[in-house]
């Protein structure tokens, strides 16, 4: 009886990955053509059709000659022109224009994507959409959402980058934000060195755009001895509004960490900064802040070099006002 169960599962099988060859064949066999330009293969394991055909792809291998309006499912999907549906599997590829959702860990489409692509990696060669994954690149113009580990766009659109490192070619009404924002032409790149109330030195490399960059930090205080626990690191966000060609406000909000091997202390600070260009390349910058700083319970809670006023909430956390001031090379 155990045997013969396993030749009936088996007999089912094989009719089913070789049996329903037979099946769209049937239903298009008056659109066949002698030179056999139009193809259909049907197996249920390898699907490979040509234009037009009204029914889905499911299977292992799915090929679909010209375009396709209906959903592609399997591990590898192939529309050789435009594709206006569902295509959900490992590797998903439209070697024309996409109108719908690619669904799997590489996702392609070699024309203009209007829609989403979900996956490891989404390449297209523009898009109206979202492109959601951990490696996200557009060769043209994107306009949409890039929300990954890695965005690259030629020329960002109207889009936002969300992401580890995002990067642009050019940015016209979009926005990157990460933690490092790259945009070649029209971008904001700045090195800054400052003066704050906790920290003699402090140095800055600001990326992104002037409607929105990230700001990495590094702090030291000059003391006598040289140690670990004087230096800090950190990451900072801010916009540039600009009142004239040469003035602007310049809020910032930005966090910092001490290095230290029993506890740290973190500060938490918002600077609302005002900026002058002095030429194309250098700014300054100065302002109040308002900074929240906390020590855990091995740190020692320290009060600033100088300050407005500091209000201590107890032994770990305290409120401080005070200013700062800064010098920018814009590169």
């Amino acid at each position: 009886m155990y045997l013969r169960r396993i030749r009936f599962t088996a007999v089912v099988i094989t009719f089913l990955i070789f049996g329903g060859l037979s099946f769209p064949s049937v239903l298009h066999s008056q659109e066949q053509q002698t030179d056999g330009s139009r193809i259909v293969f049907y197996s249920f394991f390898v699907n490979i059709v040509s234009e037009p055909f009204n029914f889905p792809l499911i299977g292992f291998v799915n090929i679909a000659r010209g375009n396709h309006l209906f959903p592609q499912i399997g591990f590898i999907n192939l529309n050789t022109a435009n594709f206006s549906s569902l295509q959900a599997g490992f590797i998903n590829t439209a070697l024309g224009d996409v109108n719908g959702l690619q669904l799997g860990f590489i996702n392609t489409a070699a024309g203009d994507l209007s829609g989403l692509q979900l996956g490891f990696v989404n390449t297209a060669n523009s898009f109206a959409g979202s492109q959601i994954g951990f490696i996200n690149t557009t060769a043209r113009e994107s306009q949409g959402l890039q929300l990954g580990f890695v965005n690259t766009a030629a020329r960002a659109h109207n889009g936002v980058q969300i992401g580890f490192v995002n990067y642009a070619e050019s940015i016209e009404n979009g926005i990157p934000i990460g933690f490092i924002s790259i945009v070649r032409r029209g971008g904001y790149r700045a090195v800054e060195l400052s003066f704050t109330e906790f920290y003699h030195f402090n140095a800055g490399l600001k990326l992104g755009v002037e409607r929105f960059y990230s700001t990495l930090f590094a702090a030291y205080n000059s003391v006598t001895d040289f140690d670990l626990k004087y230096f800090a690191a950190g990451l900072g966000f801010g916009s540039i509004i600009r009142i004239s060609e040469s003035f602007f406000v310049n809020p910032e909000v930005n966090s910092l960490s001490t290095f230290e091997s029993r506890g740290n202390r973190q500060y938490l600070s918002f600077v609302p900064f005002f900026g002058f260009d002095i030429n194309r390349f250098f700014s300054v910058t100065l302002g109040p802040s308002v900074t929240w700083t906390r020590a855990n319970s091995d740190a020692e809670l320290r009060s600033p070099n100088f300050y407005i006023t500091e209000h201590r909430i107890n032994d770990n956390n305290s409120i401080v006002v005070g200013a700062r001031a800064a010098l920018r090379l814009r590169f």
